[in-house]
């Protein structure tokens, strides 16, 4: 969970926010993600995959917040977050919950979430197969980065 915060807050850092959004009194993103892979009993695979494609947007996000030419949708890392959990979700598993399941999980509207998927899926252009490879190297990446926190954390554990 903390690993998943760190790499959402860093894509979608507090700088790119407008003053309304950095003064509005909202759970963490640790907490936003906890709730949420906890209501939707994410597997650790689906997760996996969703921050990979968090990965691969970053750049054209960031770039897009620059220059302020981001749908609002796009903004927000949390909604972001949820939609690439939906989609790898969708990719990987032949039973999913439907979108309006996915509403009630997070507690928004259905539109919303119809709205954040779409935006996701233009984000990354459609492009969600991971090649064997690529998965591999992304594995081996996120696993030393984990293990790397927890070497250097106090005797308490993170979550990923």
């Amino acid at each position: 969970v903390d690993v998943s915060a760190e790499i959402i807050d860093s894509i979608w850092h507090p700088r790119f926010l407008q003053d309304s959004q950095r003064q509005a009194k909202i759970m963490s993103t640790r907490n936003f993600i906890h709730e949420i892979l906890k209501r939707s009993k994410t597997t650790y695979s689906t997760l996996q995959i969703s921050l990979f494609y968090l990965f691969r947007v970053k750049k054209v996000v960031h770039e897009r917040l620059v220059s302020e030419r981001l749908d609002d949708i796009m903004c927000c890392g949390r909604r972001m977050f949820l939609a690439s959990l939906m989609v790898s979700s969708k990719y990987l598993h032949d039973k999913n919950y439907r979108n309006r399941a996915w509403a009630k999980i997070s507690g928004l509207d259905i539109d919303e979430i119809n709205a954040a998927e779409l935006a996701f899926l233009r984000l990354i252009d459609y492009k969600l197969y991971v090649s064997k490879p690529t998965f591999d190297k992304w594995y081996t990446l996120l696993h030393g980065y984990v293990q790397k926190q927890q070497n250097t954390d106090s005797p308490i554990k993170r979550d990923v």
